[in-house]
């Protein structure tokens, strides 16, 4: 349990790290002043990326307690994938991809952007579809980016309002605000539209991840992750006139990293 929980800590660290990667590269595209102020905590969120690689060591060295297709027999036709030094590898290289994606933002964000939507699903299905070796999820890689890209925008939102004149600090403000409210809606749908299709499918390979979290303390995590990610921020966030409102953008804001602590945590503890 103490390993899962370093897991899911380990999880929300790169998450932040690696989002603000994604939405550097995103302002660097689209332009606006809604990403200007967030640029230099962006920056800061990114340098977080060695930190998260060191951390991750404890967790390789450990792997026999997380992973239990490590020890135990796996499908001959997967046996080239479950491999503990290849883990390792993949783990490494994803760590470098996301050095890469950083340093191309400058130079071709959009090659930045497609750097990190390829490892989302390498690092998806290593790190929490491969902690029950029976399930398949074909949709984990893109709630993982989503949950990237909420905690990249949730997380600089909390350091600092933006600045400038009243008026400019407003638009930004609500700029910011549909940012993370469309996050939120995206992120909504994708856990849900999962959940529906494994439940309308009932297919074993699906069920054994679902079903022992659906009750008990895991079903509280979902509950939680569901308030306050979804719910929450969409009220918060559905006028105008509360988009304008720094104390309401830093309440959502929280809401959202309290949302997805409890989504990550509800999806790699055992």
């Amino acid at each position: 349990m103490i390993l899962h929980a370093y897991l899911a800590a380990w999880l929300l660290l790169t998450g932040a790290s690696v989002g603000g990667i994604a939405w550097q590269a995103i302002h660097r595209l689209t332009g606006g002043a809604w990403g200007d102020d967030l640029t230099s905590r962006w920056k800061r969120l990114c340098s977080l990326l060695p930190l998260a690689a060191l951390a991750a060591v404890p967790l390789l060295l450990d792997g026999h307690h997380l992973f239990p297709w490590i020890d135990e027999p796996v499908e001959e036709a997967r046996l080239w994938y479950f491999s503990h030094a290849f883990l390792v590898w993949r783990t490494v290289g994803c760590f470098l991809a996301w050095s890469l994606a950083w340093w191309l933002i400058p130079r071709a964000a959009a090659a930045s952007l497609i750097v990190w939507l390829f490892t989302c699903g390498i690092f998806a299905t290593d790190w929490i579809v491969s902690l029950t070796p029976e399930w398949r999820s074909s949709a984990m890689g893109l709630v993982v980016a989503v949950g990237q890209l909420s905690l990249g925008l949730a997380v600089p939102l909390l350091m600092r309002m933006p600045l400038g004149s009243p008026a400019a600090q407003e638009r930004t403000r609500r700029d910011q605000s549909s940012l993370l409210f469309a996050i939120c809606l995206g992120w909504l749908y994708l856990v849900g539209i999962d959940y529906l299709t494994a439940w309308m499918a009932d297919l074993p390979y699906e069920t054994a991840w679902y079903l022992p979290r659906t009750e008990g303390l895991p079903a509280t995590l979902a509950l939680a992750a569901i308030t306050a990610q979804g719910i929450v921020p969409f009220v918060l966030l559905l006028t105008q006139r509360a988009k304008a409102m720094p104390r309401v953008l830093r309440a959502a804001a929280a809401s959202v990293v309290l949302g997805q602590a409890c989504h990550v945590a509800w999806m790699v503890m055992p």
